[in-house]
């Protein structure tokens, strides 16, 4: 340490005695300077081995991982991958009641979670829309469901504040689905071929193609990416036939606990979009003061499943029931 302070000190002395020598001394009286004289500089030292082994003969061949892009994000907490936990566990950060427009996606869902659930639905769908018939009997309502919260992923993903796959064409098939979804109120041949049409568009971007939709904003219109009774019932689904039987006891809940994360940060995503201007009852107070807290709870059962805290999850799963029960009381759909 010693030795590098002594090479340092020497190379700023160095520096400075380079640039005052540099500088023309003003002349003598009664001389004149010659222009073409040379300005005379000190002469470089020689450095001891002992000093020079002090040195790396080039600083990058020493340095570890990438460089750090300090242009792209300031704030280490909304860095792709914050909020999990050392275990690798993601832990979504319970946030206070506050306003929509300053959250980040990252804070309520994690990367690995959207892109499970694309794929599921994109089983789903696969399985469900295979004939006419079936489909016309009652299968497009599954489908609306599907393509419902499908829509609202690829919006998610579109303005996801990290890296998360199929960011670069999610807008377009957000609005695919969303448009597909909003026309499935009724099973008809023209619904269905809609319905094959996207399912293909599924099936091509799991193998790893891109589907050819065109452009879009990479904003979302909230109100126009999905209505709100389909997002309701995934969050019913997650609730009361997953989440409710996971947690039933700690042993359900230590065996399932990535399922477990899965939904409730699939509860907390959705709690928010329905509280998004543009979705019926956006601007009321009581209203949108229900959809928070159903999100803060959502993302406390997420972060329990990160301390393997069961009665966390258990007490804050509560929590969120309670907040869906309230809302149904005045308000339906």
């Amino acid at each position: 340490m010693f030795v590098r302070c002594v090479a340092l000190a020497a190379f700023v002395g160095l520096f400075i005695a380079d640039r005052t020598s540099g500088q023309s001394a003003p002349p003598r009286r009664g001389r004149t300077q010659s222009l073409a004289e040379p300005p005379k500089r000190s002469r470089p030292p020689v450095w001891s081995v002992d000093v020079l082994d002090a040195f790396f003969p080039d600083a990058r061949t020493a340095l570890v991982g990438p460089r750090p892009d300090y242009g792209r994000v300031a704030d280490a907490g909304t860095l792709p991958g914050a909020g999990k936990n050392p275990g690798g566990s993601p832990a979504a950060r319970p946030q206070p009641h506050g306003d929509v427009a300053t959250a980040t996606w990252s804070q309520f869902v994690d990367a690995e979670t959207i892109e499970t659930e694309i794929k599921r639905l994109a089983q789903a769908v696969t399985l469900g829309v295979t004939a006419p018939g079936p489909f016309k009997g009652g299968g497009y309502q599954a489908c609306r469901r599907q393509f419902s919260v499908l829509a609202v992923l690829f919006a998610v993903s579109g303005e996801y504040d990290g890296s998360v796959r199929w960011q670069n064409a999610a807008p377009a098939l957000r609005d695919a689905f969303a448009r597909a979804a909003k026309n499935l109120k009724v099973g008809s041949d023209q619904t269905y071929s809609e319905a094959v049409a996207r399912k293909q568009d599924l099936e091509a971007l799991v193998r790893g193609e891109r589907p050819q939709l065109g452009a879009a904003e990479r904003k979302a219109a909230w109100g126009q990416v999905s209505d709100r009774p389909p997002l309701m019932q995934r969050m019913n689904a997650a609730n009361q036939e997953r989440l409710s039987k996971w947690l039933a006891n700690e042993r359900e809940f230590t065996n399932n606990r990535e399922e477990v994360r899965h939904e409730a940060q699939i509860i907390a995503m959705l709690a928010d979009v329905i509280g998004r201007e543009g979705f019926e009852n956006w601007d009321d107070e009581t209203y949108a003061g229900y959809a928070k807290q159903l999100r803060t709870a959502a993302g406390e059962v997420s972060a329990a499943v990160g301390t393997n805290n069961y009665t966390q999850a258990r007490q804050a799963l509560d929590r969120a029931s309670k907040a869906c029960a309230d809302c149904h009381e005045g308000y339906r759909g």
